[in-house]
């Protein structure tokens, strides 16, 4: 199974979704998440149909498109190879429907943002604003020299009360309380000059961030160990080859490998394993559902 694709049913069965739940919250094709997921991208209509079902289906997920976007390209050369081969051992089918090519224009239905299971058409209120606003104007105009023409008042706050109470309604937002000015003689102590104490001033202190622990500039080996703190689907590549690939449990481990040259880390679930290198605790490299990939080279490789 393609690593992209673990990654993403590791995150959906993390959410405890099944591919059908899944196709109703992002409107993508059940066959296509499944290939999505099986890493069969020669099953998808063309290259912009992967990378915009990829991106949305891991936004929908709550992973970060990005790297996985970016491992899909490096590896974009081999899957391309793979749909040449199969395209060549095709048979000619008149019913079937003709290729689309790279360079045609469509409709791309994916490119649409998702935010949970609710997509809003932001546009309606504030256009509902704006005709509002030109018939206040309208209104207000009236209603200012109207009266004056006619000998009566001028009713330019009454009209604007019922504008903003109308407006409020439309984006279900509270009217802004009316401001009230207090009476001085009242307060005790008003008049008086004001006294300033360290008790009545609040120090705002700078939020703390996590640091990495860093390691020796100089690194002969490196001896990785990983413990499992939560589900997670991991691949450990020691000197590139490939020790470990599938899903750990929680309480798996400890795992340990040691590389002469380079140790690589891919991981669908940061916050679930807990990384030691040359018995230096690194911690959790990330949040949950956050796709981790590191890689560190020993000193003396070449």
């Amino acid at each position: 199974m393609d690593e992209l694709g673990s990654l993403l049913r590791e995150a959906r069965e993390a959410k405890g979704l099944t591919l059908g739940e899944a196709q109703e919250a992002t409107r993508i094709n059940k066959k296509f998440l499944e290939a999505l997921e099986e890493g069969r991208y020669v099953e998808l209509p063309t290259q912009v149909h992967v990378k915009g079902y990829l991106r949305n289906y891991a936004r929908f997920l709550d992973l970060d498109p990005k790297p996985l976007l970016d491992r899909y390209d490096f590896n974009r050369d081999s899957y391309d190879t793979l749909q040449e081969q199969q395209n060549g051992e095709e048979t000619l089918d008149s019913s079937a429907p003709l290729p689309t090519r790279k360079d045609q224009v469509f409709y791309d239905p994916v490119n649409m943002e998702i935010s949970g299971n609710v997509q809003r058409e932001s546009g309606s209120p504030f256009r509902i604003i704006i005709i509002l606003a030109l018939i206040a104007s309208l209104a207000l105009v009236a209603n200012r020299f109207i009266p004056i023409l006619t000998g009566g008042g001028d009713s330019t706050e009454a009209i604007t009360s019922s504008l903003e109470e109308a407006v409020s309604n439309i984006t279900n937002e509270s009217p802004p309380p009316t401001a009230v000015t207090p009476d001085v003689a009242l307060i005790p102590g008003a008049g008086e000059p004001i006294t300033s104490t360290s008790r009545n001033v609040e120090l705002e202190l700078p939020t703390p961030t996590l640091t990495r622990p860093t390691l020796p500039a100089t690194l002969e080996t490196i001896n990785l160990r990983l413990d499992i703190t939560e589900r997670a689907w991991v691949r450990v590549t020691i000197d590139d080859e490939v020790v470990f690939q599938g899903q750990a449990q929680k309480g798996d481990g400890p795992f340990e490998w040691e590389a002469q040259e380079t140790a690589k880390l891919l991981s669908g679930n940061a916050a679930g394993v807990f990384v030691t290198i040359n018995n230096i605790e690194l911690g959790k490299l990330g949040g949950r559902a956050e796709v981790l990939d590191e890689t560190w080279t020993a000193t003396g490789a070449g």
